[in-house]
């Protein structure tokens, strides 16, 4: 349990240093293990094609591998770090606002504790004054508030420290790993969760809604932000927090609700789709827009089978059938869909840019044998943006829940070579 004063005189900026240097190992493990393949493995491969040269080139694979897991390893650990760098920030933060409040209201802290001008000498008895009587509720109900943001600072500090330690001791078991699948698709989704699960901690979930707002308003504007972008879903199912923070939150349009398209691909991502298609990432995106509220938009004549349409029927519940009349193209198909969004509103931004409710296109940039070059072939949602700006996304096809955009491209450029990332931001036109 982190006591009072270890919270009141930490110091985040260490950690969050700790993070970055995390983050410049991982980046030079990497880079390593790319030099390796190009210009020790490839140029054995072609020109010492005998045993020697083979033998040769597997250990520099080797090599290689370990050293990309290894800096997948290193990224899980800057997140953990990262994590609890903004944790310990937004407790601080709330221990600091509890202080500033015991201070406006003429309490002061002892042993962590607010007390005021009656502690341990309440008024009682028929001879004490009213304006004694209401001068003393008044400071318990200002003492109850102030102690209800410091058990909440250190709730939430103590769930970090024992969160990141536990999580922390995991990554440093792994270090002799040299799977590379195992590295990218297990560890550092694994690290990846306990980063998110870290910030959705922060959050006084269940809480009177009066030390909800109290816990808000002591937060700095980019603190309600980062919080905002972290887990949206979260935050707009408090009670207590201001009208416009939910009206942020879901789109100031109110075309798409951005939450529930989150919430949707945070619940399904591991469950089948109603229908299912051999590639399911587009259907699963737009099942996503479809939680979200997105209108379908039919051809008069065609239907969703029409050119520029988006949308599904309910179909006979024959699936060969229902795949190819009853879904219009953009629903299914990621090349569709980014077309049809970008034609019908939406716009482009950049991944600085991405919040949550956004969409995330894979663009294959070099000849592949699985990939048309220059063509759209994969789409997911963006769930989560962490304070370090690292954006998190949801698919199926391969089903992942919140994992880093970053991670996903350097797999999907170790499969198949270079990639442009697009990032679309729906803004129906058509209702």
């Amino acid at each position: 349990m982190v006591a009072y004063h270890d919270l009141y005189d930490c110091r985040v900026d260490q950690w969050q240093k700790a993070a970055d240097d995390w983050v410049d190992l991982a980046r030079r493990s990497s880079s390593a293990a790319e030099d390796i393949r190009a210009q020790g493995k490839k140029p054995l491969d072609d020109h010492w094609a005998d045993a020697t040269g083979k033998t040769a080139g597997k250990r520099l694979e080797d090599l290689a591998d370990r050293l990309e897991s290894g800096g997948d390893i290193m990224k899980g650990v800057a997140m953990v770090l990262d994590a609890l760098a903004h944790s310990m920030g937004y407790a601080r933060r709330t221990l600091l606002h509890a202080v500033e409040l015991a201070g406006e209201h003429g309490l002061s802290i002892q042993d962590g504790r607010a007390e005021g001008a009656y502690t341990g000498a309440a008024p009682v008895g028929p001879n004490v004054p009213q304006n004694v009587r209401d001068a003393y509720t008044k400071e318990l109900g200002h003492i109850s508030e102030v102690n209800g943001l410091i058990e909440e600072a250190l709730r939430e500090a103590s769930q970090a420290d024992a969160k990141a330690s536990t999580e922390l001791d995991r990554l440093a078991k792994t270090i002799g790993v040299a799977d590379t699948s195992q590295a990218h698709n297990e560890i550092l989704v694994e690290a990846s969760h306990v980063e998110f699960d870290l910030l959705r901690a922060d959050i006084p979930v269940g809480k009177d809604p009066h030390l909800v707002r109290a816990w808000w308003d002591g937060l700095t504007p980019q603190q309600q932000k980062d919080l905002m972008r972290a887990d949206p879903v979260t935050i707009a199912d408090l009670k207590g927090l201001p009208p416009e923070v939910g009206h942020e939150l879901r789109g100031p349009d109110g075309k798409i609700d951005r939450v529930e398209m989150v919430r949707y691909a945070l619940d399904h991502w591991d469950k089948p789709d109603d229908l299912e298609f051999k590639n399911n990432c587009a259907n699963f995106t737009s099942s996503a827009l479809e939680a979200g509220g997105m209108h379908n938009k039919f051809d008069f004549w065609m239907g969703p089978r029409g050119d520029n349409t988006w949308g599904r029927e309910s179909g006979l519940g024959v699936d060969w059938i229902d795949q190819r009349a009853y879904h219009s193209r953009s629903w299914s198909q990621a090349k569709g869909l980014h077309g049809f969004l970008l034609r019908n509103g939406g716009e482009e931004v950049a991944r600085s840019e991405a919040r949550p409710g956004d969409v995330i296109f894979y663009e294959q940039v070099a000849p592949d044998p699985d990939e048309p070059q220059g063509e759209i072939y994969h789409a997911a949602v963006v769930t989560s943006v962490t304070p370090d700006g690292d954006v998190k996304l949801t698919q199926h096809t391969s089903s992942f829940q919140n994992v880093s955009l970053d991670s996903r491209e350097h797999v999907a450029t170790r499969n198949h070579g270079e990639q442009r990332i697009h990032i679309v931001r729906p803004h129906p036109n058509w209702y």
